[in-house]
């Protein structure tokens, strides 16, 4: 039973070149694999590797220079092409790899079980809360704070925290690091357990003015009379740009009663009557008083002269007597009385 092979497109080879050049080759990991066999004007070569789908890598060529556009076979009789044969090379990859950077025990506890692991290893904790990292030194394995890229930033530092390795806080405007674990180790002055991330900044240049604001305006709301002895009250029912204040103002407390007036004497007059009446006195001698009672309030006249008929007055009594709007007032007495000798 004769190979499989694959020999779509055209070739070209210097030589001593170990690069294959294809034209309309399509070689992929399924048409060539490395260790199949490559046939170009009657030589054949082993391909090491497969760059892509138009270039092979190979031995030098030891032959003469093919041209483009040179017929090929591939023939496909790799090892990797056998049942487990791809298997053992990626199992052989994976250990190469896993010898070269170590082994990493995950990690679900606290700590990583003393038994496990070889000096050099690591163990890392992912499962829940912090991630934690330990590397085994000399048979025990040290913990080495949280790995890189998973900081927790615990905020302003806290002198009763307890702090571990990669533990990010501020202090006095500073951002700092942790290195070690620590309590009430100040950053700013334990640079063995901190380190500085990000110092405080200078205070910056003042900036332009801004433009001006809208004036603010006050009016007020009402003003109540609060009971006497309570304390005043001022309320804004408004904004603080658009204040409307309503005052409440206590009441003053009564004061104590005046000391008592002179008794005050009675009215004095010699004549009453109706002002017709008052014709039977015209002949009295001057301060002569003629109460006139046929009207409300009641006047009084007064002889101003000995002279018949000259009479002051009248004066009301008894009553009080409008002082607003007098020309309403259609008495031509009481209309002409001076409003400027009430106190």
């Amino acid at each position: 039973m004769a190979f499989p092979s694959y020999a779509t497109g055209t070739v070209a080879v210097a030589n001593g070149a170990t690069v294959i050049d294809g034209t309309g080759t399509i070689w992929s990991g399924v048409n060539v694999r490395p260790g199949d066999d490559i046939v170009i004007a009657g030589h054949t070569v082993i391909i090491e590797d497969v760059t892509d789908e138009t270039h092979l890598v190979i031995d030098a060529w030891p032959y003469t220079t093919v041209t483009a556009g040179a017929a090929y076979k591939i023939v496909q009789r790799s090892p990797l092409r056998f049942v487990g044969g791809q298997a053992m090379a990626d199992v052989s990859a994976l250990v190469a790899i896993l010898n070269g950077m170590g082994t990493i025990y995950a990690v679900t506890g606290e700590a990583p079980d003393p038994s496990i692991g070889e000096d050099g290893q690591y163990a890392l904790k992912t499962n829940t809360g912090l991630w934690k990292l330990w590397l085994k030194v000399a048979g025990v394995w040290v913990a080495q704070g949280n790995p890189a890229g998973t900081s927790t930033n615990r905020g302003a530092w806290d002198s009763a925290t307890d702090y571990i390795a990669s533990d990010m806080a501020s202090r006095l405007g500073s951002s700092y690091i942790a290195k070690a674990p620590s309590t009430n180790k100040p950053p700013e002055s334990n640079p063995s357990f901190w380190d500085l991330v990000a110092a405080k900044g200078d205070p910056g240049s003042q900036g332009p003015q801004g433009a001006p604001g809208t004036a603010a305006t006050i009016t007020i709301s009402s003003t109540t009379t609060l009971p006497a002895g309570s304390n005043a009250t001022v309320t804004n029912l408004g904004t603080s740009s658009a204040a409307s204040l309503a005052f409440g103002i206590p009441r003053g407390e009564q004061g104590a009663q005046g000391v008592q007036g002179l008794q005050g004497q009675g009215l004095s007059y010699d004549a009453s009557g109706t002002l017709a009446e008052r014709a039977n006195y015209d002949g009295q001698t001057t301060g002569y008083a003629f109460l006139q009672t046929d009207v409300s309030p009641f006047r009084l006249w007064v002889k101003a002269s000995n002279t018949s008929a000259d009479w002051a007055g009248p004066t009301p009594i008894g009553a009080s007597v409008p002082v607003l709007s007098m020309g309403s007032i259609a008495d031509p007495v009481i209309a002409t009385f001076s409003c400027g000798s009430i106190a």
